[in-house]
């Protein structure tokens, strides 16, 4: 009987510990958003282009003012135009402003870190 009982409650229990793991190991970008209009300055490698839909993924160095780590993410452009400065492998400084999502952003300056 003993045994009956304490198979499930075992279970339930390692099932809690890994959502907690699970939880705490998340970034949840929504969390740590910017004053509305702020400029956040970053850098990162490029990794690759999206011309048509205006987008960068840049493995990003950790942002301070975001409380983020190291990463990589994806980004849109302010203007598409802007695609058509870097290709994957570029080093690059960007600055970031809140996207219209909530903790999106977007890149509105671009250029190539010395």
């Amino acid at each position: 009987m003993i045994k009956q009982l304490l198979v499930p409650a075992l279970s339930a229990a390692l099932l809690a510990v890994a959502g907690v793991v699970s939880a705490a190991e998340s970034h949840d970008h929504g969390a740590a958003t910017a004053t509305a209009g702020a400029d956040i300055a970053a850098t990162g490698t490029v990794k690759s282009v999206d011309a048509a839909k205006g987008k960068l993924v840049i493995d990003h160095e950790p942002i301070p003012a975001l409380h983020w780590p190291r990463m990589v993410m994806d980004f849109q452009l302010v203007d598409k135009a802007m695609a058509e400065q870097v290709k994957a492998g570029d080093k690059v400084n960007f600055t970031l402003t809140p996207g219209e999502k909530k903790g999106s952003y977007t890149v509105t300056a671009l250029e190539p870190a010395r």
